[in-house]
């Protein structure tokens, strides 16, 4: 009998190398990850037809139970174009929604990987977003405490949790040799690193939880004191860091003495200071609104700097504030004396947006807590969010919430949540300014919003059930993947990108269709293939 044209092409290594470079490719290119995916679909249709199983590959994606709960998710968002108004923001939805399909059907309907050929996926990875966060450091030309600059090619959100799998998948596929753990080693530290210099608070919790979950876990398997023991330490050291956030959070303001305001003090140019005793904010210790000579600081500042006080910084911020605040960090009054004894370097940091003179001091996230907390105390105390991501985040998340509660049952439609949001602004004349009126930024809310409840649970269960059903809650890696994700979608709308929604599909259908985990309870393949 004549061999099937093509039955000798090494589709499995094809296969192999195509989730490699998407791995690798995530952090760089979402338009080369997108040829990276039709490579791996193609193979794929290509193998069924040369070894003659394409029927067994579609039905083996297409009618396991598992498969197809997660491929409902997808199914979730076109049947909800049926109520939708823009259809055109749901259509494109869908479109970034396509890895869902790609690698659910393609990771379903083959073979899973051996452990080896996972694991050179999965390093490969991992050392590509160690690259990327490299070349940014190097290359980007961002300053001290540009978070996000560092990031040149996808969001810092996005590369931030692929710095917490790098991570992961560094320490969990630990190798042989000495000098392969010693580069794992290396590996981590500089992931730990970059996540430092992207001011990723939400990474190092991702890390934390991790660690918590995976810590737990072990001690589960033991008895009696090593158990307890184990579990209350993890209790102890998730105390620590709460009672140091309490800490910064109440130094970051402090009660304007009273008797200030009686002083009636004055500059050495003879210009009365003001104070607002009613402003606790503080910058390294000091007052931000107290001893203000308004008419000496506006004369000398534009002496020193071209960017007016009433224009904003590079950053966007106003541009008085950032001057106080930097001043202030310095422990010099806000009048011309203060403001002569910035050097050039001080001036041109205030003007890039560094509202302190030891941010660089303090590392990259202690300097991205403080702006947290600073943000939080601003709102606080002036109910002013614009351009602050935490606090407008507050402010995205009420919207959310009131329009989620108003249609609760069946949600706004695939296409209508950002209509919702803005009309919701407009009703409730919100204090954000037009650019700043975003959406939810919390993507279990944006689910419930589009889909309502019954849809919420829905998308849940088909992220939770195929994973429990074909064993992957009893893998490390996935239990770390699933914390990454899941935590991700608090502060984000993940899926609703490229780049994000790649980072979901891709994991998901790698770690529970494609990983080899126990398959008492799964169906069994019909027959072997090599794809």
């Amino acid at each position: 009998m004549a061999a099937r044209p093509g039955a000798g092409f090494p589709f499995h290594g094809v296969h192999v190398a195509a989730l490699a470079l998407c791995a690798v490719l995530m952090p760089w290119s979402t338009a080369f990850l997108s040829m990276s995916q039709m490579l791996l679909a193609a193979n794929w249709m290509a193998a069924g037809l040369a070894k003659g199983d394409a029927r067994r590959r579609w039905r083996s994606a297409l009618t396991s139970a598992p498969s197809l709960a997660f491929l409902s998710f997808l199914a979730l968002h076109g049947i909800g174009l049926l109520w939708t108004q823009d259809l055109g923001w749901g259509l494109d939805l869908c479109r970034i929604l396509l890895p869902v399909l790609v690698f659910g059907v393609v990771l379903a309907g083959s073979e899973p990987l051996s452990r080896p050929e996972l694991q050179l996926v999965l390093r490969l990875g991992a050392w590509s977003a160690i690259a990327c966060g490299l070349f940014g450091l190097l290359f980007s030309g961002a300053r001290e405490g540009d978070y996000r600059g560092i990031s040149m090619f996808i969001s810092h959100i996005r590369l931030a949790l692929l710095l917490c799998m790098a991570v992961a998948v560094l320490l969990w596929s630990w190798p042989r040799a000495a000098w392969q753990r010693a580069a794992h080693v290396v590996g981590a530290s500089l992931s730990l690193h970059l996540l430092a210099r992207l001011g990723s608070i939400q990474g190092f919790v991702i890390l934390a939880l991790m660690a918590t979950a995976l810590a737990w876990r072990w001690a589960g398997r033991s008895a009696g004191l090593r158990r307890w023991g184990t579990r209350s330490v993890l209790a102890v050291l998730w105390a620590a860091p709460l009672v140091f956030l309490q800490h910064a959070w109440t130094s970051t303001s402090k009660p304007v003495p009273r008797g200030l305001i009686t002083l009636m003090e004055r500059t050495a140019g003879g210009e009365p200071y003001h104070h607002d005793t009613l402003s606790t904010q503080t910058e390294n210790g000091t007052h931000v609104w107290t001893y203000m000579a308004w008419g000496e600081l506006d004369r000398t500042w534009n002496l020193r700097s071209g960017r007016r006080l009433d224009s904003t910084d590079a950053l966007g911020h106003p541009m008085l504030s950032t001057v106080a605040r930097y001043l202030s960090s310095k422990g010099l009054r806000k009048d011309s004396v203060g403001v002569m004894m910035l050097s050039e370097a001080d001036v041109k940091a205030i003007e890039q947006g560094i509202p302190s003179a030891v941010l660089s001091q303090r590392g990259g996230m202690r300097a991205r807590l403080d702006e947290v907390l600073f943000e939080l105390d601003q709102y606080r105390s002036t109910g002013r969010a614009d351009g602050h991501s935490v606090a407008m985040r507050i402010e995205f998340l009420r919207a959310g919430w009131a329009i989620a509660k108003a249609n609760w049952l069946t949600g706004v439609g695939t296409g209508d949540t950002q209509r919702a949001f803005d009309a919701h602004y407009e009703s409730a004349r919100s204090a954000l300014a037009p650019q700043w009126r975003l959406r939810a930024h919390n993507q279990y809310l944006t689910l419930l919003i589009s889909f309502g409840l019954p849809g919420l649970l829905w998308a849940l269960l088909s992220w939770w059930w195929p994973a429990w059903r074909l064993g992957a809650w009893r893998d490390p890696l996935f239990i770390a993947w699933a914390i990454a994700f899941g935590i991700s979608c608090m502060a984000d709308d993940t899926i609703e990108t490229q780049a994000g929604a790649t980072f979901f599909a891709f994991h998901y259908a790698l770690l529970v269709f494609a990983a080899r985990h126990d398959r008492l309870s799964a169906p069994a393949p019909a027959a072997p293939s090599a794809a």
